[in-house]
């Protein structure tokens, strides 16, 4: 999820006084928990649901998350003008229609891999890579538009409060998420899909308490960002993808590292939440504290917390007496690592462009961007060492970790230019 954009369905000046009734803050969190719940089920979650329902290993868990990745792209980059075509076509509709359909696309969606194993399961493995074409895309394209409803009409402190509440909101989501996907894992992985499309269905309900279109911001009390914000801004764009490459390359392979380490299948998912819920507690702690801002310590803490934690899960299997500790371990600091990314990437794109159109749908792009990388690095550790675990490990590490350190150059480039 990213940096609440200007209205996404508009082309008005940001400048302007604010149109239209201002989306209530408390529905726009309802729709954010629920959405955030799928979210968590599937962009981080799928590979356990993978691993249980399909029977899939180390390599393909990796090529779904990299079909998952390249996809989510795609949606995020063409949110803005899906959105604008169809309020064009539809203005009574308005961007809430648009999100309406969105929804019941993806309710629909959920439904397929639970069908097809009860009345084609020759078709369960197919179904499953559709569902993840259509959701992926499709929240690329939701999630720009819930926040242009939750950015839009406020700015200055009421902006920064109502991120500050969203981030929370989200992320004790998909917490939420993965507690709730650990009873039904062993027995009924396909199940969970399921049921996440009822709660897409109930998100359409919550949407009448929503305007026809975000309001447009105003800049009546948008607060003049210092001239080190910039930078900071380039710095932090930057590391985000790196936080999602390394993300993204652990997702698909903590299945593997959990049942090596002999972890029970229902405890699968409430051990890989320890990083959410690190992230839960840096993101509540920064909303509150606000000595980081302006501080250039941060994005390189956070990166360093990010390559330990990720180093400590991959070599956990590596130490049978001590693996559950570091794998949990190296969660919870990995977690706080790329909190501390995401909330610098966050607020420096809030104080910086506050209402650049399509801010959200680039933002998004990003961090697809690190989705793809992440199993990419992974797919070319496994092509290094088939079958060696030991050797396949120690390569993604160094793999992950050279694509993180090149873009730490990268970011002290941009920042020093």
């Amino acid at each position: 999820m990213a940096t609440p954009p200007a209205n996404p369905s508009s082309s008005r000046s940001p400048t302007t006084a604010v149109a239209g009734s201002r989306a209530p803050l408390l529905a726009v969190l309802v729709l954010t928990f629920l959405g955030s719940v799928g979210t968590g089920v599937v962009t981080t979650g799928i590979s356990f649901i993978a691993s249980q329902g399909l029977g899939y290993g180390k390599r393909m868990n990796l090529l779904l998350t990299l079909a998952l990745g390249l996809s989510y792209i795609v949606g995020a980059l063409l949110a803005g003008p899906i959105v604008r075509r169809f309020t064009r076509r539809h203005a009574w509709l308005g961007a809430r229609g648009a999100l309406a359909m969105v929804l019941v696309l993806i309710t629909l969606g959920c439904q397929l891999p639970l069908l097809a194993d009860r009345f084609a399961p020759g078709l369960t493995a197919f179904s499953f890579w559709v569902l993840v074409l259509i959701f992926s895309p499709a929240t690329g394209v939701m999630w720009p538009i819930v926040e242009g409803y939750l950015s839009g009409g406020r700015s200055g402190g009421r902006l920064r409060r109502a991120i500050g509440r969203f981030n929370i909101v989200w992320s004790i989501a998909l917490v939420a998420s993965y507690w709730f996907m650990a009873p039904l894992l062993e027995e009924h992985p396909l199940l969970i899909l399921s049921i996440l499309g009822t709660l897409h269905l109930i998100m359409i309900g919550v949407l009448r308490w929503f305007p026809s279109d975000p309001a447009n911001h105003t800049d009546a009390d948008h607060e003049h960002a210092p001239g080190s914000y910039r930078p900071l801004l380039r710095t932090f764009r930057i590391l985000l993808i790196a936080s999602y490459v390394v993300l993204s390359v652990l997702a698909p392979l903590l299945p593997v590292v959990e049942e090596k380490l002999g972890i029970p299948v229902p405890w699968w998912t409430p051990i890989a939440s320890s990083w959410l819920i690190a992230r839960v507690v840096l993101f509540a702690v920064f909303e509150r504290w606000h000595g980081w801002h302006g501080r250039w310590w941060t994005p390189w803490t956070g990166m360093t917390l990010l390559l330990t934690g990720f180093a400590g899960c991959m070599l956990a299997p590596s130490f049978p007496v001590l693996g559950m500790g570091m794998l949990i371990t190296g969660l919870a600091v990995m977690g706080i690592g790329i909190a501390m990314t995401y909330c610098g990437a966050l607020y420096y794109a809030l104080a910086v462009e506050a209402a650049e159109i399509d801010a959200g749908g680039k933002h998004e792009a990003l961090i697809g961007l690190g989705y793809t990388l992440g199993p990419a690095c992974g797919l070319i550790g496994l092509g290094l060492a088939p079958d060696d675990p030991e050797a396949f490990r120690l390569w993604v590490i160094v793999i992950t970790s050279l694509v993180v350190v090149g873009a730490s150059v990268l970011a002290v480039r941009n920042a020093r230019a």
